[in-house]
C-alpha cells in the first residue's frame, strides 16, 4: 500500500514537472479541454502501468519512460503558447529535474532504511518534501531562465542535440545495475554526478544557442544600419539634385509668366505651390533631418498622407549622421505602414515634433493605429510584429531602442486615443554646442 501511494506521489511529481518550465509562458485557453483530457489520458496510462507491470525489467521501465515523455510534451504543447520543438525541448529539462529528484529520494530511502520501516507517512512525508522544495528552487531559478519566457526559439539542431544529450542521461541512470549494491560502494554518487554533469552540458548548449541568436539579431541589424547609410548617401545626392532643379525652376517660372494664357498661368501657380512645398520642407537647421522629411514628405504627398512637422534639427548635430538617419528613418517608416491601412484622409496623417527639453533631444513621433480587440502584444517593451515571421520582421523599433542605447537615450511606447505614440529620449551632451535663434552660440 504505501509503495503504491509513493509511486503515484513520484507519478504525480513526474507530471507537475512539466510545468516547471513553462509557467512563465501564456496558456493556450481555447485549448483547456484537450489539456485535461491528455492528462486524464497521462493518469490512466499509469495507473495501468502501476496495476500490471512491475518495474523491475529495463524494457518494461524504458518504455514506460518513453510514453510518459511522450504523453508529457503533448500536455504541455497543448497548454502552452509555444512550438512543437519547444514544447519537447522543455519536457527535457522537466523529465531530468525529476529524476534527479526521485534519485535523490532513493538515496534517503536508503540512508533511512532501519527507520522507514513502520513509518509510511514519515516516508510518504519525506518522499513529497524532496520532490515539493526541489521543484520549487528549480521553478525560481533556472525554471525562469531557460524558457526566456517562451521567447526563445527552438529549432531542430537544438532539439536533436538536446536528446542526445537527455539519451544519456537515462542510460546512465541504468548503469549501476542493482540498485542495492550500488549504494553499498558508492556507485550512485558517481552516476548522480555524471547526471548533474550533463545537465549542465544542456545548459552551455542552451546558452550557446541563444549566443548564436543574439549574434544573428545584430549581425541584421548592422546589416541594416548598413542598408539606411547607403541609403542616405543616395538620398542625399537627390537632395541636392532637387534643390539645383527646384533652383533653376523658379527661374523658368519667372520667364514664363510673360505669357498671356491663362492655363499656363494656372499650371504655374500650382507648380510654384509645389516647389514652396519641397522648399519649407528643408529649413529645418539639419541637413540629415531635412534629407529625411524630405525624401518622406514626398512619397507621403504621392500617398495622400499628411506629414506635420515641427522640429528643431540644430539640437541634433551630436549625433551621428547615419544613426540619426537611421533612427527618423525607421520611425517614419512605421508611423507611414500604419497609416497606410487606413481609407479616411484625416486618419492618414503623421505628426512629428524635434525639441530640446531640458538637456535631452526629445523625438515625438505620433500616428494613428488600427483598432483592434485588444492592445498590442508586447514583448520586451516593444509591440510583437504582426507580419508573421519574426526572424526577418520586427527590426525597426529593435534597431532604433539599440542605436538609442549607444547614446543613453531610451525609447518609450504608448497607445492613446486610437494613436500610437513613440517618444525617444537621448541625452544632450554638455560640450555639444547649438546655435540659437539670435544665431548665438550656446551649450
Amino acid at each position: 500500500m504505501v509503495e503504491r501511494a509513493s509511486r503515484w506521489i513520484m507519478q504525480g511529481a513526474f507530471l507537475v514537472s512539466g510545468f516547471l518550465y513553462v509557467h512563465t509562458i501564456e496558456r493556450k485557453p481555447e485549448q483547456r479541454k484537450k489539456t485535461c483530457f491528455l492528462v486524464g489520458v497521462f493518469i490512466l496510462f499509469f495507473a495501468v502501468m502501476n496495476y500490471f507491470y512491475r518495474y523491475d525489467n529495463f524494457w518494461t521501465e524504458m518504455a514506460a519512460r518513453t510514453a510518459g515523455f511522450l504523453l508529457l510534451g503533448s500536455i504541455v504543447y497543448t497548454g502552452r503558447k509555444l512550438s512543437l520543438f519547444a514544447a519537447y525541448y522543455y519536457t527535457i529539462w522537466a523529465f531530468c529535474s525529476w529524476q534527479l529528484m526521485y534519485e535523490w529520494f532513493l538515496v534517503c530511502l536508503h540512508m533511512g532504511a532501519d527507520y522507514w520501516p513502520g513509518r509510511p507517512l514519515q516516508l510518504l512525508f519525506t518522499e513529497t518534501m524532496i520532490f515539493g522544495l526541489g521543484y520549487l528552487i528549480v521553478a525560481i531559478t533556472i525554471g525562469r531562465i531557460i524558457p526566456d519566457k517562451g521567447k526563445k526559439s527552438i529549432g531542430p539542431r537544438q532539439l536533436l542535440l538536446a536528446l542526445a544529450t537527455f539519451f544519456n542521461f537515462q542510460i546512465v541512470a541504468f548503469l549501476p545495475g542493482d540498485m542495492e549494491y550500488s549504494f553499498l560502494d558508492l556507485r550512485w554518487m558517481v552516476v548522480y554526478i555524471v547526471q548533474l554533469l550533463l545537465c549542465i552540458v544542456l545548459y552551455l548548449q542552451n546558452e550557446l544557442f541563444k549566443k548564436s541568436e543574439l549574434r544573428k539579431e545584430l549581425e541584421i541589424m548592422g546589416l541594416l544600419w548598413q542598408k539606411e547609410k547607403e541609403h542616405y548617401q543616395l538620398s542625399r545626392e537627390n537632395m541636392s539634385f532637387l534643390s539645383q532643379k527646384v533652383h533653376d525652376l523658379k527661374h523658368h517660372i519667372q520667364a514664363m509668366r510673360n505669357a498671356s494664357r491663362e492655363e499656363i498661368e494656372r499650371y504655374l501657380a500650382e507648380l510654384e505651390g509645389s516647389v514652396k512645398v519641397y522648399e519649407s520642407i528643408i529649413q529645418t537647421g539639419s541637413g540629415v533631418l531635412d534629407t529625411i522629411l524630405t525624401e518622406k514628405s514626398l512619397y507621403c504627398k504621392d500617398h495622400g498622407i499628411t506629414i506635420s512637422c515641427m522640429a528643431d534639427g540644430s539640437q541634433m548635430d551630436f549625433m551621428n549622421t547615419v544613426d540619426l538617419y537611421a533612427v527618423l528613418g525607421n520611425a517614419l517608416d512605421n508611423a507611414i505602414e500604419e497609416v497606410e491601412k487606413f481609407q479616411e484622409k484625416e486618419l492618414r496623417q503623421i505628426d512629428v515634433l524635434i525639441y530640446r527639453k531640458q538637456q535631452f533631444l526629445a523625438i515625438h513621433i505620433t500616428n494613428p493605429m488600427e483598432q483592434k480587440d485588444g492592445k498590442l502584444e508586447y514583448e520586451e517593451g516593444l509591440p510583437v510584429t504582426t507580419k508573421g515571421n519574426r526572424l526577418v520582421h520586427g527590426f525597426g523599433l529593435r534597431s532604433i531602442r539599440h542605436i538609442l542605447k549607444k547614446y543613453d537615450g531610451f525609447l518609450t511606447i504608448r497607445e492613446e486615443d486610437g494613436c500610437f505614440s513613440l517618444l525617444m529620449l537621448i541625452p544632450v551632451p554638455v560640450q555639444a554646442v547649438t546655435t540659437t535663434s539670435d544665431g548665438s552660440k550656446t551649450t
